[in-house]
């Protein structure tokens, strides 16, 4: 029997600009790229203006069915002052929080009512060699009050393993330094007690912020077609550990880590909106204890490298218009 589950994230890349840099301050531009997710997209601009734009995708992962919904943030950064592209940002989660408070405080509460909330922020980090940038601190700092943040480090195809080990080591210095609130995602390997998976529970966690690769091509490699990134001197496989980490982030996210940031959006980033929002303006209904956190998931073997096999021995299937399948919705 099928059962069925739904993550929200918003995505946050720099690199989406690039083919309207130049017109910043403008109109955000008419088309937009559709991937395999279902899609929204939250244009920050001065004006107030907003696009969206949906795709719909139904993913089935061990014969769970995932809703995955994907908010986009187009002309984020863009500008000289982008204190309302994060006050934008920051806005949308609440609002979604807000949703939910206002269901619940109603005397009948609408049944089956779709949950909006933010689950994960995935934060493209530009990889510079020098950290974090101004932005990056302020913006990650924001959505570390209100969502769990995973931060990512794009186009890691661009750098050599010594780039991406400077890069990570950078990055993880300035989240430590600002105190900033990233997703840990050992809290969901806590009850692993094998002691050959030790390390690999650690290991799991050294590799945040994860390095990416992304591509739309795909390629017949030995009778299977892969996702892949063409290069002027070869092919680069999205789903090849040793290229990127996008299949450990794919598995902990549809998989290992999904219950637990549901858990974590609803126990502790919703609850305290609700806490501090009925403390303000307390209506006549009692107060709801956090819920408890999921079960951790239990196996033999090595942990890092079943996430990383994962999807080879697991069915899995995205069923949309265009049968594009989950990597395309991780984009530089």
């Amino acid at each position: 029997m099928s059962t069925s589950a739904k993550l929200n994230i918003v995505s946050l890349s720099h690199s989406l600009q690039a083919n309207h840099t130049a017109d910043s301050g403008r109109d955000p531009p008419k088309k937009v790229p559709q991937t395999g997710f279902a899609t929204q997209h939250l244009g920050c601009w001065p004006d107030g203006n907003r696009q969206e734009h949906s795709h719909s995708a139904k993913i089935y992962e061990g014969g769970t069915r995932i809703d995955l919904d994907v908010v986009m943030a187009p002309g984020f950064g863009d500008f000289i002052d982008n204190r309302d592209s994060t006050k934008c940002l920051t806005d949308y989660i609440e609002s979604q929080f807000e949703r939910v408070l206002n269901d619940e405080c109603k005397i009948q509460r609408t049944p089956k009512a779709t949950d909006t909330r933010i689950h994960a922020a995935i934060y493209f980090i530009r990889p510079t060699g020098k950290g974090l940038r101004e932005l990056d601190i302020a913006c990650m700092k924001e959505l570390g009050k209100r969502c769990n943040v995973i931060p990512v480090i794009s186009k890691a195809d661009l750098l050599s393993e010594e780039e991406v080990a400077l890069n990570r080591r950078l990055i993880l210095r300035d989240l430590a330094k600002n105190r900033i609130n990233t997703y840990d995602f050992s809290n969901c390997f806590s009850d692993i007690d094998e002691e050959d998976d030790e390390s690999a529970i650690s290991s799991v966690q050294d590799l945040v912020p994860f390095a990416i690769v992304s591509g739309t091509d795909r390629a017949i490699i030995d009778q299977v077609e892969y996702k892949v990134r063409r290069l002027p001197h070869g092919i680069v496989r999205v789903d090849d550990p040793a290229h990127s980490d996008y299949i450990v982030l794919r598995t902990c996210l549809l998989g290992a880590c999904l219950q637990d940031l549901k858990d974590t959006t609803h126990g502790v980033y919703y609850e305290k909106y609700r806490t501090e929002k009925l403390s303000k303006n307390p209506p006549g209904t009692g107060y709801m204890k956090p819920g408890s956190r999921a079960s951790k998931p239990t196996s033999s073997g090595s942990l890092l490298d079943r996430l990383r096999t994962n999807v080879g021995s697991r069915h899995s299937s995205v069923l949309s218009s265009d049968r594009l399948t989950i990597s395309e919705g991780i984009v530089n």
